[in-house]
């Protein structure tokens, strides 16, 4: 999963990954709820990202910039923790909080790569 820790940073990431299905997760390394969705997207990266699934990380408190610009670059509503799954640049669907876990995650991905 690449770190992303600029706004520079993220648009990079998210113009290198137009081609494809990306996800985004935006962590929260101070809240517990944020501590279990990072063990979860860690599996959906494993699973993942061997099929070409490209996988961002920004880590909310330590790159806040970054983490406000992504809500503005993609038109969504900041939250975190927030998954964002993106196919060709445009966001097909995100989620927040205890809704991120391997199987939401895994079944959004499925369905949108099809």
């Amino acid at each position: 999963m690449r770190s992303i820790d600029t706004e520079q940073a993220l648009q990079e990431w998210i113009d290198s990954t137009k081609e494809q299905t990306a996800v985004l997760f935006k962590h929260s390394t101070r809240c517990p709820i944020s501590a279990r969705a990072n063990e979860e997207m860690g599996k959906v990266a494993e699973e993942f990202e061997p099929r070409g699934i490209a996988m961002g990380r920004i880590l909310v408190v330590e790159h806040r910039d970054a983490a406000l610009a992504c809500a503005d670059k993609l038109g969504i509503q900041h939250e975190s923790p927030q998954v964002i799954v993106m196919k060709e640049g445009q966001v097909v669907w995100h989620d927040s909080h205890h809704a991120i876990n391997f199987d939401n995650v895994s079944s959004e991905l499925t369905s949108s790569s099809r």
